[in-house]
């Protein structure tokens, strides 16, 4: 039998939810293993370094070729995710023995677990953090000697209570070169695997545990990071069986948010298709065409009405709207036409659109192109004038928490200085 946890495609074309995702599933012997699989069993057999224990394809095979069932890499991943105080250890040995520990005790087949030490890895560490007034930002080394940078977005709750929201990188650096945002600035230096991307939310919930004493939990996952998530789209689509599923993380579909600057509208079908109660945020940033290709570069690549088709069909497949990001730049999107423009393209939409209005916050990429943010009264106004024109919306003051530790949105971006200077 070939050892599967449970494979998203299947499963939302069965039932059209993440929720089925936590029972599991052992595909047959005949299914057919997809050119990902067999890519990741390559890597696998060549691989002199361990793999991310978070890689969850090649754990199944793993698990598989030594005849393991299912319930064992469940046991697996809960001894993982609730074994206190097991990360961050002094090492990597000291974390292996810390695992071989918990795993025997809890039942994992012994003779299996020297091989699985060695195979497979924690294969990420933080290497700095930053606090800020609305969170945490931190440099995460990933393999092959690359950085990327994870925040956390804390949240008061009006009870008392505290939450926080991962916001997770996708790509080392970036490739669409927005002019406002600092990633771009990077260029394209890398893909990040499946597991690079759980093992951030990993490492974050960790620090968490480890430093915090005001119980907040991870509720929110978004792909808002580095990178764009749909040039990355399987490792992406894996990450998030891992997100969503019950022996890991346990997020609801609806917890978890794919961001997209709208590059690509045929992969926003695929999400669709494969995703579809996961929520889906679009950076608009404009509805006049040529604003938002001066802002998007990509843009020109899918037309205004071409992204609202796709838009269109995601919202078709999920039965509601996407998330409409919009950020607010002084003089180059804030003007009544491109408010009209924005309001014409959320009423000709099938679906309940919202718009999240983000006051720019600033980046050396932006200050390339003289951009600042609006007046509050602009800001205030262009939310109004929204309201009167039947568009719903929302000013994300809150966008500009991280400012200080340049974690805020459109700020992520990394120097040798910042990749070497530790403040662990």
């Amino acid at each position: 039998m070939f050892l599967y946890l449970s494979h998203v495609v299947t499963y939302f074309i069965l039932y059209g939810s993440f929720i089925n995702l936590c029972n599991g599933l052992i595909l047959s012997s005949g299914q057919r293993i997809t050119s990902r699989i067999q890519k990741d069993l390559n890597r696998f057999q060549e691989s002199s370094n361990p793999l991310s224990l978070f890689d969850l394809p090649s754990v199944e095979l793993w698990g598989e070729r030594r005849g393991l069932k299912e319930h064992h890499l469940k046991l697996l991943y809960r001894v993982i995710m609730n074994t206190e105080g097991l990360f961050p250890a002094s090492n990597k040995c000291a974390l292996n023995d810390r695992l071989e520990e918990e795993l025997t005790f809890a039942g994992f087949p012994k003779k299996h677990l020297h091989d699985l030490l060695f195979n497979f890895s924690i294969t990420c560490s933080i290497t700095r953090v930053e606090k800020s007034e609305g969170g945490y930002k931190f440099v995460i080394q990933v393999p092959r000697g690359k950085f990327v940078e994870t925040v956390l977005i804390r949240h008061e709750r009006r009870s008392g209570g505290v939450r926080y929201t991962v916001c997770v990188s996708s790509q080392v650096g970036c490739a669409k070169k927005c002019s406002f945002c600092a990633t771009g600035t990077m260029g394209l230096q890398g893909q990040l695997s499946s597991g690079e991307i759980l093992e951030q939310v990993f490492l974050a919930n960790s620090y968490l545990t480890a430093t915090t004493q005001d119980d907040g939990l991870i509720r929110n996952c978004v792909f808002m990071g580095m990178g764009e998530p749909l040039d990355n789209y399987e490792a992406v689509h894996e990450a998030l069986r891992g997100l969503t599923h019950q022996c890991l993380f346990g997020l609801k579909a609806k917890q978890v948010t794919v961001s997209t600057v709208g590059a690509n509208a045929n992969k926003i079908k695929q999400l669709a298709d494969e995703a579809p109660q996961v929520s889906l945020a679009l950076s608009l940033h404009s509805s006049v065409q040529s604003t938002r290709e001066k802002l998007i570069p990509s843009a020109k690549m899918n037309p205004i009405d071409v992204l609202g088709g796709a838009l269109d069909y995601h919202s078709c497949k999920s039965g509601r709207g996407a998330m409409l990001e919009y950020l607010l730049i002084d003089g180059v999107n804030d003007s009544d036409a491109e408010i009209e423009a924005l309001a014409n393209f959320c009423i000709e939409r099938k679906g309940n659109f919202f718009v999240n209005l983000i006051p720019y916050n600033p980046t050396l990429a932006g200050e390339d192109y003289g951009y600042t943010f609006p007046t509050d009264e602009r800001i205030f106004a262009f939310h109004d004038r929204l309201k009167e024109l039947g568009v719903k919306s929302l000013i994300r003051w809150s966008s500009a928490n991280g400012r200080d530790a340049n974690g805020a949105c459109g700020q992520l971006a990394l120097t040798s200085n910042q990749q070497s200077k530790s403040m662990l």
